[in-house]
């Protein structure tokens, strides 16, 4: 089993997979990927951690953790439509979306398919880093321009 991060707040786990705030105030929202997992557990728990990030009305920062160096970035058993129709749920106190995972690959691969899929007018809001370091640099870094 990997290290798992401190959460101040557990909101649901899995085998696979853990969703909480890291922070009292609920301002940043996390889902460690533990193992590797299918896309009908994606299509569960993104849904179910955007209702999590909606419901508490001021600016929230999401981050998506893969504990593992080896796992792959997309959920198995499935088809890359999924994508889209995750995507598209986008909450709007959500500020960004940051990616921690250690593959050089991730990143081109995810901006060709947000290009194939018509998704260009939100991948702003999106962020590949490789460490926690680099996330919470993102999140400070917009934090300072939006005057948050």
């Amino acid at each position: 089993m990997p290290d798992m991060r401190p959460l101040y707040e557990l909101l649901r786990e899995g085998k696979n997979y853990r969703i909480g705030w890291l922070d009292a105030g609920r301002k940043i929202a996390v889902l460690e990927i533990l193992g590797p997992w299918k896309w009908d557990e994606a299509l569960d728990i993104i849904p179910f951690l955007n209702e999590q990030v909606a419901s508490v009305g001021h600016p929230v920062y999401t981050i998506y953790e893969y504990n593992g160096k080896h796992m792959a970035f997309l959920p198995r058993g499935g088809g890359i439509l999924n994508i889209r129709r995750l995507v598209e749920i986008d909450p709007p106190n959500e500020q960004l979306v940051i990616f921690i995972k250690q593959d050089s690959l991730t990143l081109n691969f995810v901006n060709i398919v947000f290009k194939v899929y018509g998704l260009r007018q939100i991948v702003q809001k999106y962020r590949f880093v490789a460490t926690w370091e680099e996330a919470m640099a993102q999140i400070e870094q917009h934090r300072a321009g939006q005057g948050l």
